[in-house]
């Protein structure tokens, strides 16, 4: 009989045989090893033994080799012809008084003559006697091991043990001591009986038992992940093929440590390292036959995965994890050999969830954390990472500032080509990544440091920032005037010319001069003059150059008037007016 074991530990499941050893009548008799007639045996001792069962006859002669005739009794002719003995063991033929064979006189003292006939109606006692150092019984089903052997022990009462036998299953009778070291395992009936020297046999019997010298067969099992990595809780299992008396046990060890008995829910030594190993394992059954060590290569994991935490859109600053309303977390996890099995997060409105795809917070504005930790496909488990998060669903605010002139009318800004234009962000929570701009109509460029116009004219310009996870600003617009030219002078003399004197030109005396400036954009900011090395005057009124009140031009005298003048983005016009008065 054989059956296929699949344990966690070394379990026996043995079938059990419907044979037991207890003692049973074979159907057949065993063949007769003497024949009927030989039923009187004469012992050492001169002991004559008759089986009990059979008649005697009485024959008597006057010679030792003479004639013989019927010895039979007068009172009672039935008894004699034949005669049964009626006792087991010794029964006497006797006559009344010895008689000496030379004298053919009593002999002194009287003495009756006793001739003993033994009796023997009893077959011999015989039993198997079954030696082994390993023997295992399971319901009815004793199992011995390989140094099995049978030796009959047979007594007999009167006439002895002639001879006893021995057959297996059936085969030949043979006499001796059964060994079984080199026969094969499986079940034995093993039969025996005993017969006397005066032919009584004992009755066959036979005994039912189970000879195993085979050892067990052992096989690790493979993980669930179809592989032979072990995690800290990994329950070791093996396959163990037993065929007849079952699993004692099945021992394995790692590396060099000590052999360790398989047991329900075992698992790899708690001392052991995360690492390669080769693990050793054999089983023994109940009889003792223990297979040859096998080895296979292990893996032992005992590092849990390393889980990290991104998002899409988002910025770290102090350990801080800044994230917008629509960033997407991800989170992920790397293991150094058994694989993650899965994620498990924590958020104020999700409690130990299993983590399936990417996730927002967009319930939230402000300081919250998420926590997150993975496990591997052997169990291990990384322990609980917690990530602070700021949920910033703020927008970033922008100005412009001007580094030089400027001046402003109906919301409109007039600059010159030396002013700079600078751009200022701000944002709360995460920062500013970057602040663009463009003028009306064309693309956004990134702004990184103040910046002059070029070309003198209108110019409609948009800007707006970003922070750092991606909030952007509604965009802002401000209307710009380059004004690159001064303004244009104007003056009028009070009189005209009445001549040339080596090409300049000549007024009469008393006349005035009169100044003015207009500007096209920005407007007139300043008039100023110098007459010849006089100092710079700055010009308020016409009454400033009323000549013949100030007295300025006198008759005879050549004049050099050097006029300046300013626009509101302090763009500078000059010139130079020659004449003379008349003398």
């Amino acid at each position: 009989m054989s059956e296929s074991v699949v344990a966690q530990y070394a379990m026996v499941n043995t079938k059990s045989n419907p044979s037991n050893e207890s003692v049973k009548k074979k159907e057949n008799a065993p063949p007769k090893i003497i024949q009927e007639a030989e039923v009187v045996y004469v012992d050492e001792s001169s002991r004559t033994y008759v089986n009990k069962n059979l008649p005697i006859y009485l024959k008597f002669s006057t010679t030792p080799d003479g004639k013989t005739y019927d010895l039979k009794s007068q009172r009672h002719p039935e008894d004699s012809a034949p005669i049964y003995l009626d006792t087991e063991g010794p029964n006497l033929i006797r006559t009344k008084w010895a008689v000496d064979p030379n004298s053919k006189e009593y002999v002194y003292p009287l003495r009756e003559v006793e001739m003993e006939l033994y009796a023997d109606s009893k077959p011999p006692i015989v039993s198997p006697i079954l030696t082994s150092s390993n023997k295992h019984r399971i319901s009815n089903v004793t199992y011995y091991g390989s140094d099995l052997a049978i030796e009959l022990k047979d007594w007999d009462e009167q006439s002895g043990v002639k001879q006893s036998l021995w057959s297996l299953n059936n085969d030949a009778w043979e006499e001796g001591k059964t060994e079984f070291a080199n026969r094969t395992s499986g079940d034995y009936s093993y039969s025996y009986y005993s017969v006397d020297n005066v032919n009584n046999y004992t009755e066959a019997a036979n005994i039912n038992f189970v000879f195993d010298n085979t050892a067990p067969i052992t096989n690790l099992i493979k993980t669930e992940l179809d592989n032979y990595v072990f995690g800290p809780n990994t329950k070791v299992q093996f396959e163990v093929i037993e065929e007849h008396s079952g699993i004692r046990a099945t021992y394995f060890k790692l590396g060099e440590l000590s052999y360790i008995k398989v047991k329900e829910g075992q698992v790899l030594p708690s001392s052991l390292t995360d690492g390669d190993y080769v693990i050793t394992y054999y089983s023994v059954d109940n009889v003792n036959n223990g297979e040859e060590l096998k080895e296979l290569n292990v893996y032992l994991d005992k590092i849990a995965p390393i889980s990290t935490i991104n998002a899409t859109s988002s910025y770290t600053r102090d350990d801080i994890l800044f994230v917008s309303a629509n960033s997407l977390i991800t989170l992920s996890s790397k293991d150094n050999k058994a694989g993650v099995k899965q994620i498990n997060y924590t958020t104020r409105d999700a409690a130990d969830e299993l983590y399936e795809n990417a996730f927002s917070l967009q319930n939230f504005h402000g300081l919250t954390s998420v926590k997150f930790s993975a496990n591997d496909k052997v169990e291990n488990v990384e322990s609980e990472n917690t990530q602070k998060v700021f949920v910033d669903t703020l927008k970033p605010s922008t100005s412009i500032e001007f580094l030089g002139d400027y001046f402003e009318v109906a919301n409109r800004y007039y600059v010159n080509g030396e002013t700079q234009l600078k751009l200022v962000g701000s944002d709360a929570n995460a920062g500013v990544a970057f602040i663009e701009y463009a003028g009306i109509g064309n693309e956004f460029s990134k702004y990184d440091q103040p910046f002059s116009l070029k070309e003198e004219g209108y110019y409609g310009m948009m800007y707006r920032s970003v922070d750092n996870v991606n909030n952007v600003e509604y965009s802002k617009s401000i209307d710009l005037y380059l004004d690159k030219k001064g303004p244009e002078i104007v003056y009028n003399f009070s009189n005209r010319p009445i001549g040339v004197e080596e090409g300049i030109p000549v007024y009469p005396s008393g006349t005035r001069l009169f100044l003015g400036a207009t500007d096209d954009q920005s407007g007139t900011n300043s008039i100023s003059y110098k007459v010849n090395d006089q100092n710079e005057v700055h010009y308020s009124s016409p009454k400033t150059i009323d000549i013949s009140e100030k007295k300025a031009f006198k008759k005879g005298q050549s004049y050099d008037v050097q006029i300046t003048t300013t626009d509101l983005v302090n763009n500078e016009s000059s010139e130079i007016i020659a004449f003379k008065i008349e003398d």
